[in-house]
């Protein structure tokens, strides 16, 4: 009998051994690849910071040509262009008020109330 609790005894020992030396093992799996994201980081930070200034500077040429191409379409053509944004306008106009009929829920809202 006593052989046998010797032997149990051993190999909880080693099963011990064993599992805290793969928690070490795993903790420095884990602290290597901290290491890695961390060096990684401010690189994929950096290239993203860089992507939007890039982005903005881009926008900020589009809206230049824009406003370019409308100062040049207002010279060549006013009337047209006035024309142009006078029933946009009134287009928005009607858009929006239908959606705020809408909203309000009541079918009514364009009906006239005679008494």
């Amino acid at each position: 009998m006593a052989l046998g609790i010797t032997e149990l005894a051993t190999n909880g020992r080693t099963n011990v051994r064993d599992r805290a030396v793969e928690a070490v093992r795993h903790a420095a799996q884990v602290t290597k690849e901290a290491r890695l994201f961390k060096a990684l980081a401010p690189d994929a930070v950096e290239e993203r910071v860089h992507a939007a200034r890039r982005a903005i500077t881009r926008g900020m040429h589009d809206l230049e040509d824009f406003r370019d191409s409308a100062a040049y379409r207002v010279k060549r053509a006013p009337l047209l262009t006035v024309g142009l944004a006078v029933g946009a306008g009134m287009l928005i106009g009607v858009i929006v008020g239908w959606i705020g009929g809408r909203a309000r829920g009541s079918k009514d809202a364009w009906r006239v109330v005679s008494d």
